[in-house]
């Protein structure tokens, strides 16, 4: 494991277990923000706990736990929701109608017990092959519910609950001032944890919006989410600070210096930071012992499967072929296929896709496609679904858009 990877974990580790205490601390002061703590306390959880998992790797040990922690996620806003609602309403603990807002976490839970009663085998391919590629956490080990809607879903409810918690607060405001035991705090601590979430929910937001033109194939910003999603987490690391600085020392001063420190240690945390930190061998050395658990046979055969459907019979010409579908035309796994495709032709499914179709539209442009049809028409039966997603994807691979690649092939000697 590198260093920048443990360093991150052990400080995600330490903001997870401030939380948990801080959860359970019994000064009065520190009751009104338990459900504060709650919702931090899921957020560190679940955020170490994929780091652990995924970036280094771990979860191939115990793929038993494969998505054992997924339904957690959607309990982190519904408790920021209650402890806003709490505080502007002078209130403490929970309703009866307040179990419409576990439903979600519930219905994941239900969802994913097929998954849960899968094979070893299968959870670890899955696990193999979300470690070796990151990008697959959101579309692979589905339960009978896509998890990349549950992931979006997530995202959506997590914005409606901010948006609900800010009109809760502005609304009344007023209210907020003639409670004398609120009104010296509770201000200006509503509106930096607001603004330390907020910052979190919008970069999610754009990131969900930005993953939703993805799968529609309207425009690939890959690059884009990548960085929005480690952006976002500039405001949990605020919100930690906040939480286990101002509030954790406001209840006993004797902790003082301990928390400046742990304020001052969190602050070296940066998003460059939150990177992909897996090293190239670990990756290969994982591919290795999970491809293992099938014969050479069946390996050699899945590739040539894969070869002849897109080379022999141009299944890539296919516009929006998935992963599953591509699998259940070569009789495999979508696992092994993606295993097979990303040891034996180091890459992923989609750009495995993308360069059979930008060989293709260059195939065809050689061959005077143009001279008669568009470039519309052309990136069309080349499997794009879209004509940004053709043209993306072509200056990706050759350098140019495909009108220049012409001109140039015009203009070159024959």
């Amino acid at each position: 494991m590198e260093f920048q990877l443990l360093f991150v974990i052990i400080l995600l580790a330490i903001a997870t277990f401030n939380s948990l205490i801080l959860i359970f601390k019994k000064e009065n002061n520190m009751l009104k923000y338990r459900y504060l703590n709650t919702s931090l306390f899921f957020y560190n959880f679940c955020l170490v706990i994929y780091y652990i998992w995924f970036e280094a790797g771990y979860i191939v040990e115990v793929p038993q736990l494969l998505r054992t922690l997924s339904p957690l996620m959607y309990l982190c806003a519904p408790f920021f929701y209650f402890f806003i609602r709490n505080a502007v309403e002078n209130k403490t603990g929970l309703t009866k109608k307040d179990f419409i807002h576990f439903l979600p976490a519930l219905i994941h839970l239900i969802d994913l017990l097929p998954f849960y009663f899968e094979s070893i085998q299968t959870k670890t391919v899955f696990a193999a092959t979300i470690v070796t590629d990151h990008s697959q956490i959101n579309s692979e080990a589905d339960g009978i519910i896509p998890i990349q809607f549950h992931y979006l879903f997530r995202i959506f409810l997590q914005t409606l609950y901010f948006i609900y918690s800010v009109h809760l607060v502005k609304k009344l405001s007023t209210r907020l001032l003639v409670l004398s035991n609120w009104k010296q705090h509770v201000q200006r601590d509503l509106f930096v944890i607001l603004i330390c979430l907020g910052w979190l929910v919008s970069f999610q937001f754009i990131y969900a919006v930005f993953e939703s033109l993805l799968l529609l194939e309207v425009i690939d910003l890959s690059v884009e989410n990548y960085y929005l999603r480690r952006t976002s987490l500039v405001g949990l690391l605020g919100l930690n600070i906040f939480v286990n600085f101002r509030l954790g020392t406001s209840s006993e001063k004797k902790g003082d210096e301990e928390m400046t420190l742990s304020k001052q240690t969190k602050a070296r945390i940066s998003p460059s930071h939150l990177v992909d930190s897996i090293q190239q061998e670990d990756s290969e050395k994982i591919e290795t012992e999970i491809l293992a658990a099938f014969s050479i046979e069946e390996i050699e055969l899945t590739k040539s499967k894969i070869i002849s459907k897109l080379k022999d019979e141009n299944l890539f010409t296919e516009s929006g072929l998935t992963l599953n579908h591509f699998a259940s035309q070569i009789n495999t796994s979508p696992k092994l296929a993606s295993l097979v495709i990303h040891k034996e032709f180091n890459t992923n499914f989609k750009e495995f896709l993308n360069q059979h179709r930008i060989a293709y539209a260059v195939s065809k442009i050689e061959e005077g496609y143009l001279d008669d049809f568009t470039l519309v028409a052309l990136g069309e039966i080349s499997g794009f679904n879209s004509r940004t997603t053709f043209f993306n994807a072509f200056k990706k691979a050759k350098g140019c858009s495909p009108s220049e690649y012409w001109k140039n092939f015009q203009e070159s000697p024959l």
